[in-house]
């Protein structure tokens, strides 16, 4: 029996940005050349003297007292350019019982990160960098502390597309929550994306997981069943759906030059959240964001499940 992919990594959080222009285009910001720091937090080769010296502050809830704070800041050290982040999630207040359901408290969860990313050099055209990560969880009295890096290679053309090569999360756990080791969120992706030359489009893939070829999982909801006998077969998935489940796009809207429109879309979200008894949109993303003189604001909407929204907002500020 498989289940979604979701469940087979520790600090799951890792593999998506907190930022609401990332969020709004459903995680597909790895080429996205606005002069926004925060972009850099996911690749820090968009480092430039534009996003230098933009702190960055996110917010997004997901209820039940479910927050999440991201923080990133780029500047300068020796003249090479560094990017710092943090990213905390806090997944809220539980109520703490024996084995008898005997009330013991109150105690909460939650995940941080702290990341310092750079460019290291370039080789034929392409740059090179990568995002070193600290990483710790404390869930109750449990805790444990774990080393990730991202390793990025990318590639800007006059004529075609850029592209983002990346191996996220490489890395492992340092201590254990209960002495059992769980591997972190890695994931190879390739990103490519340009800017439409004659109309204000930006558009944006990312094809990625592709270390792990079948996201499919065993569907209860996706069987045929036998109007004679009753019987119940569970159907597969075609090579088409688990061809799309790597499949992320996002297109951003340029109107002007202080006003960016954005939609995003996930087919493996879609597809994880669908249900049987009604049509739903889960996976689109859709935000926008302001740019001022001296700082800028993005908000963004993603719809996870029926069950509700996660709004976002991010506050840069040019310092």
């Amino acid at each position: 029996m498989l289940a979604q992919s979701g469940g087979t990594s520790v600090f799951s959080f890792l593999d998506r940005s907190v930022f609401a222009g990332s969020s709004a285009l459903a995680n597909t910001s790895y080429l996205n050349p606005a002069a926004v720091g925060a972009y850099a937090l996911q690749n820090p080769l968009l480092l430039n003297d534009s996003t230098l010296y933009d702190l960055e502050v996110s917010y997004g809830a997901l209820g039940e007292g479910i927050q999440l704070l991201q923080s990133s800041f780029g500047f300068k050290f020796n003249g090479h350019a560094f990017m710092l982040g943090v990213q905390n999630i806090s997944y809220g207040e539980f109520n703490a019982t024996d084995t008898w359901g005997n009330s013991l408290g109150t105690f909460t969860a939650g995940d941080l990160a702290m990341s310092l990313g750079t460019s290291l050099y370039s080789f034929r055209g392409w740059d090179l960098g990568t995002n070193f990560k600290l990483i710790s969880g404390t869930y109750e009295s449990y805790q444990s502390w774990a080393v990730a890096a991202d390793l990025v290679a990318m590639r800007r053309f006059e004529n075609a597309p850029d592209v983002v090569l990346m191996a996220k999360n490489a890395g492992a756990q340092l201590t254990t929550f209960a002495g059992q080791r769980e591997q972190l969120p890695f994931n190879v992706l390739v990103a490519f994306g340009d800017k439409l030359k004659y109309a204000p489009f930006r558009w944006t893939f990312v094809i990625d997981q592709l270390q792990q070829p079948n996201l499919g999982y065993d569907d209860p909801n996706n069987i045929t069943v036998d109007p004679i006998t009753g019987e119940e077969t569970l159907n597969s998935q075609s090579y088409l759906n688990l061809a799309l489940r790597h499949l992320s796009g996002s297109i951003e809207f340029l109107p002007t030059r202080r006003t960016h429109l954005m939609m995003g879309y996930s087919f493996r979200r879609q597809y994880e959240m669908a249900l049987p008894t009604r049509r739903t949109s889960g996976g689109f993303t859709v935000g926008a964001g302001m740019y001022f003189d001296k700082f800028n604001l993005h908000y963004a909407n993603e719809l996870r499940s029926v069950a509700g929204r996660m709004n976002t907002l991010s506050l840069g500020i040019q310092l």
